[in-house]
Parts: structure tokens; sequence; C-alpha cells
């Protein structure tokens, strides 16, 4: 989610502007345009999040997820973010064995 501003409108302006008219063709493409990294926050937690390079995801890692960058342009659904190595760890950790302990 973005947070109001006009440094918000002019970062996402000249992010479009950066990627040209004919865009890119498949694969994950470009990068996250850097200043637009202090307006986005997790549409879930309303926290910053961390912008993985190598990924090309900006990670909550309060959450334990990660939503994809493609073509410069954060996919933050809910939905489509994966979960991160942390959080399927943490997800191992709480849960026990299968049925009731005696």
């Amino acid at each position: 989610m973005l947070r109001a501003g006009r440094g918000a409108v002019a970062a996402l302006r000249r992010a479009a502007g950066s990627r040209g008219a004919g865009g890119q063709g498949g694969g994950q493409g470009p990068g996250l345009e850097p200043s637009l990294l202090r307006f986005l926050v997790c549409p879930l937690s309303k926290r910053p999040l961390r912008y993985d390079e190598s990924a090309n995801e900006l990670v909550n890692e309060e959450l334990g997820i990660a939503y994809p960058v493609i073509d410069g342009i954060p996919n933050m659904i809910p939905e489509a973010a994966r979960r991160t190595q942390k959080q399927a760890e943490a997800v191992k950790e709480t849960s026990g064995p299968a049925g009731p302990q005696q």
C-alpha cells in the first residue's frame, strides 16, 4: 500500500518512465525503484518492508512473507505473497506431533 503524498506519486511516475513505452519482455524484469521503498508498507501489518534484490521481493520479516516484484511493480496482494524460510521454520516448530498427546 502507498502512503499518501506527492513524493510517492512522483516516484511512481519516475519508475514508470524509466521502463520506457515498450516495457520489458517476460521474466522478472527490472527491480524495484529504490525511492519507492520508503512509501511501501505491508498491506497486512502496515509495517515497512525490506527489499531483497537477489530474489526481487519485498520481505516482511515480522510475518515471514515476501511479495514478488514483477517488471518493477510490487505485487502486494496478500494471496500473491509466499512464505519465507523463517515463516516455514516457525510453523514447523509450533506444530507438534499429529494426534493428542497422552
